[in-house]
């Protein structure tokens, strides 16, 4: 039976320490969701948990005078979904917040967790692409920041240095007119991996037609994706009009696996109805907002 032992940081000083100085195959635990399910299915087996819950400094919401959201790495999906801050800044985010798993993972999974461990199937990472996020780390050589759609190298490989923690997730200020869905397919809305995920935040013209566009999508590639080739496809269009320029465009760019559930040549028919179906609903948003 796997006995790790467990180290208790209540700093953010002392859990890069605490790491700095374990095996490489030690883990920080968030909210232990996902690490409490790998140590039970016996997919890892780490010698040292770092549990990071008591940093308060982590568990911080706010927006900067310039209008930045700055959501700290230890705050839950439920916090994130009972945010008057996340609702005012980023709704696209409660939305999402909204649709993850069931009330009990909720309550206890993290955005920080969610990001460096089940990044390549968790829905925040879309949204926090679309929006433009970057996360903020820090480790044993100071702070950096990166761009969250170049945090993903590959299936379960993320931009993570030894002892490095993700102290906060920021979002640039949104335009006022700006529009945004997000929308997902898989077998069951809760309790199941998310098999496509698109999300999408946009501004139209006066003519209704997509002026500036960014979308990010699960489950169409190894890793969390910005498909910045469609987007491109999709400046100029409006509901209505042509959807095919878009889909061949999408189709180009991305490789979904196939799975258990889901063949690959399936997954991308989905990965189109839910785009399509993101921007649709973001283009109705943008309109409401212009019309006000």
């Amino acid at each position: 039976m796997l006995e790790p032992q467990f180290v208790r940081a209540t700093s953010i000083e002392g859990a890069i320490a605490a790491l700095s100085r374990a095996p490489s195959d030690s883990i920080a635990v968030a909210g232990g969701t996902v690490v409490g399910s790998l140590i039970n299915q016996g997919l890892i087996a780490p010698a040292i948990l770092v549990d990071l819950s008591r940093i308060r400094s982590l568990r911080e919401i706010e927006i900067t005078s310039d209008g930045e959201l700055r959501i700290g790495a230890l705050v839950t999906h439920r916090e994130m979904l009972c945010s008057p801050a996340v609702a005012s800044a980023a709704p696209l985010l409660k939305e999402i917040a909204s649709e993850i798993s069931c009330p009990r993972l909720r309550n206890r999974g993290t955005i920080g967790g969610s990001l460096c461990t089940i990044g390549g199937q968790g829905d925040p990472a879309t949204g926090l692409i679309a929006l433009r996020a970057s996360l903020h780390l820090r480790g044993p050589n100071g702070a950096r920041i990166v761009a969250l759609e170049d945090f993903y190298k590959d299936a379960f490989a993320v931009d993570l240095g030894d002892g490095e923690l993700v102290e906060f997730v920021s979002v640039p200020a949104v335009h006022a007119g700006a529009g945004f869905a997000f929308h997902k397919l898989g077998p069951r809305k809760a309790m199941d991996w998310t098999q496509i995920t698109a999300s999408v935040v946009l501004t139209a013209d006066g003519n209704g037609a997509i002026s500036d566009i960014c979308a990010g999508m699960n489950g169409v590639a190894a890793t969390p994706s910005r498909p910045r080739k469609t987007e491109a496809a999709l400046r100029g269009w409006s509901t209505g009009t042509n959807w095919a320029t878009a889909a061949a465009a999408l189709n180009g760019e991305i490789d979904p696996p196939g799975d258990l559930v889901y063949s690959a040549r399936f997954k991308r028919q989905l990965a189109a109805v839910a785009l399509k179906r993101s921007v649709e609903q973001a283009l109705v948003r943008a309109a409401g907002k212009a019309a006000l």
